[in-house]
């Protein structure tokens, strides 16, 4: 009569034992953020600019970036889209920077948004994709950064 019940007894500990080891802790968050614009040469076909992105891992634990891909909208317009297939280690509760090139599609906003004047500002927004791997499966972190920019410093440095 105690057989079954200590068998019983057996299999719930086993069980509460297997389930607490498949929980699996959730990722939070990885934002990131526009810092700077440097506009680069360019041809009659094709303009860049270098955008300076802040990666800010939320975490406790390490995170690792394989590459990303960013849709730029500059005063609620998109610009072109930057994309990168370089890794970024990320600390637990850590920020790094990283300077991408985006491929401007609408060249006249951007030149109309940097000609605003010495003390303006441009809002953004940032349509992200941050790839990266769990175990075997490759992992798409999407998100959406809306900030401004200072546009004094950067006229400075165009002119």
């Amino acid at each position: 009569m105690n057989l079954p019940r200590l068998t019983v007894l057996f299999i719930l500990a086993c069980g509460l034992v297997l389930t607490g080891c498949l929980s699996t802790s959730k990722l939070g968050e990885i934002s990131v953020s526009l810092v700077d614009i440097k506009p680069v040469g360019g041809t009659v076909f094709e303009s860049r600019a270098v955008l300076t992105l802040r990666f800010v891992n939320e975490n406790v634990i390490p995170f690792s970036i394989s590459g990303s891909s960013h849709k730029v909208y500059l005063n609620g317009s998109y610009v072109g889209k930057a994309v990168s297939n370089e890794p970024l280690g990320l600390q637990p509760q850590s920020t790094a920077t990283r300077d991408v090139t985006v491929f401007l599609e609408n060249t006249v906003l951007l030149k109309e948004a940097l000609s605003l004047g010495r003390s303006s500002t441009i809002s953004y927004r940032l349509d992200n994709i941050v790839f990266t791997t769990d175990g075997e499966d490759k992992v798409q972190l999407r998100s959406e950064t809306k900030g401004s920019l200072d546009l004094q410093s950067i006229s400075e440095r165009i002119q």
